[in-house]
């Protein structure tokens, strides 16, 4: 087709070089000979300048003079004769076929179907070629209006057009698994300074480490972030009103940017970085992808384009860096004070037991609110809890793998607050009798930080069975003995008075039979001495 547009206008040229030349009384021989035709080509387009009323025949003595007429030739490169396409005249095969079905194509046309759609369903071994042509020759066009895309103009510092794109696959050495790269572009409106960061990950994270490295590249922030609707971004896209992420508000909160994300299926409104992907993948032609790394990928695509930013661009026909460093740096916003600290928000329910998950651990609030919807937002120190928009609880980030709940004081039941106040065993063990409260507190100091409360309330339970005046007397006992377990106490707690005075009278006749014996109160002066 450019072949055949530079054939037509070259003949345009000839045809007015011959006219203006026989208007000027040149004879064809010479006309021929210094426009490289043959003699019978210029006396042909000598009849067609006369058919058209720019030459005429004057006789005098019996011969014939071309003269000029009054009419003049049509400014350049304006045709002088009418372009005919003597082929539109041919008929071939694939010219009849579509005949055949001329009619079907219009009703095609006019329900907005495109010409590729129209081709496919034809189902005939026809060139496609063959098919535009006919569309061209009967002046057939799609109903369906061409998009009119507006020219953006930014102004110095005003948008950077943010964009993905895929580089390539690579098989993981650790896994043995295949992986994608991904490249993180970055495009300011104005002077269209690039900026890229090769990933591995598309999630909250790696995104907006990138984004905050691209804002520390230019040492500024933009008046406004471009982007598309990617989920990192933007939670539900629409045409009129999107909803955004709530991690990403409070990040452009932080850098006092705006966000614009675009309508769906409108990359054309970012066309300034939406044609840059293509670009990056030939950039990475000369990388080895076989040896693949993150670092050196990043340190190879960092070179190339700072031969990109010092390159002319095609659009002002200056260098990006020197636009950039001149009109757009001076107008940046400056960057904030302080750093900001990536945040991870989640939506979650409230549990029946008042906990609510972020980041696989649990944390507590009030089990009224069950069923409820609860915003979460943490980052490496501290979990915020909200609800019903309001703020009910700040937790300090469980970093323990081994650690999955933390529940504050008021929000723990009874039976829970008593397995870490150990002041409640004593104050019931003091109810019952001092010596009660005495062995309690013995078996509450030892074991090097284990406290076996299985012991406190088997002890604290023989209420139901014995008296309080008992118990305490067998702690007393067992206490004067040194044998702090419940098993003496309940050894004691057995044995009946009687008993008692038996084994007692048992004992007196052994001591004055037996030789060697002494009385048993001699042993127990014996036992106190010693504790």
């Amino acid at each position: 087709m450019k072949k055949q547009k530079l054939k037509m206008f070259k003949r345009i040229s000839v045809e007015r070089k011959i006219i203006e030349g026989l208007k000027s009384k040149l004879s064809a021989n010479s006309l021929a000979k210094n426009l490289g035709k043959g003699k019978g080509y210029v006396l042909k387009i000598r009849d067609l300048g006369i058919a058209h009323g720019y030459l005429e025949f004057h006789s005098d003595q019996d011969k014939r003079i071309l003269l000029p007429t009054a009419k003049e030739l049509p400014p350049y490169p304006e045709a002088i004769f009418p372009f005919d396409d003597k082929r539109e005249l041919k008929s071939s095969e694939a010219e009849e076929l579509f005949n055949s079905q001329l009619q079907w194509i219009k009703d095609c046309l006019e329900a907005e179907w495109t010409p590729q759609t129209i081709f496919e369903e034809l189902k005939n071994p026809i060139p496609r070629s063959n098919f535009y042509r006919f569309l061209c020759k009967h002046k057939l066009k799609s109903q369906r209006l061409p998009a009119n895309v507006l020219e953006i103009i930014h102004e110095p510092g005003e948008c950077l057009q943010l964009d993905w794109g895929k580089l390539f696959d690579v098989i993981d050495p650790k896994t043995n698994k295949k992986k994608t790269v991904w490249i993180f572009i970055g495009t300011l409106g104005h002077s269209r300074f690039e900026m890229a960061r090769v990933v591995e990950r598309l999630d909250y994270k790696t995104t907006i480490n990138a984004l905050m490295s691209m804002l520390a590249e230019i040492g500024g922030v933009p008046k406004k972030l471009t982007i598309d609707n990617p989920k990192v971004f933007v939670i539900t896209a629409s045409k009129h009103e999107p909803i955004l992420n709530p991690a990403f508000e409070r990040f452009a909160g932080h850098y006092g940017v705006m966000i614009e994300a675009l309508p769906p299926r409108t990359p054309e409104l970012k066309g300034k970085v939406e044609r840059k992907v293509t670009g990056k993948r030939r950039l990475f032609e000369s990388y080895d992808i076989k040896n693949y790394d993150l670092e050196t990928a990043q340190t190879h695509i960092n070179k190339k384009l700072l031969m990109t930013n010092e390159r002319k661009h095609g659009t002002h026909r200056l260098k990006p860096l020197d636009v950039f460093l001149d009109d757009e740096a001076p107008v940046l916003k400056a960057l904030p004070l302080l750093s900001y600290e990536l945040e991870h928000i989640e939506y979650v329910t409230v549990r029946k037991d008042g906990y609510v998950r972020f980041e696989n651990k649990y944390y507590r609030i009030s089990p009224s609110l069950d069923g409820k919807s609860a915003l979460l937002i943490g980052n490496t120190v501290q979990v915020s809890i909200y609800c019903e928009g309001k703020l009910l609880e700040v937790y300090e980030k469980i970093t323990n793998a081994f650690v999955t709940k933390s529940c504050k004081e008021h929000y723990r039941e009874s039976w829970e607050k008593t397995l870490k106040d150990h002041g409640h065993y004593l104050k019931q063990g003091k109810k019952i009798g001092p010596f009660v409260e005495q062995f309690v507190s013995i078996i509450l100091a030892r074991g090097g930080g284990f406290i076996d409360t299985r012991v406190v309330w088997g002890l604290l339970s023989l209420d139901k069975k014995y008296s309080a005046l008992s118990i305490d007397n067998a702690c007393k006992d067992a206490i004067e003995f040194s044998e702090v377990n419940l098993a003496t106490v309940k050894r004691f707690l057995n044995l009946k008075p009687k008993k008692i005075q038996e084994e007692i009278n048992n004992e007196t006749q052994q001591t004055v039979g037996g030789k060697f014996v002494r009385p048993i109160s001699e042993y127990k002066n014996h036992l106190k001495l010693v504790h």
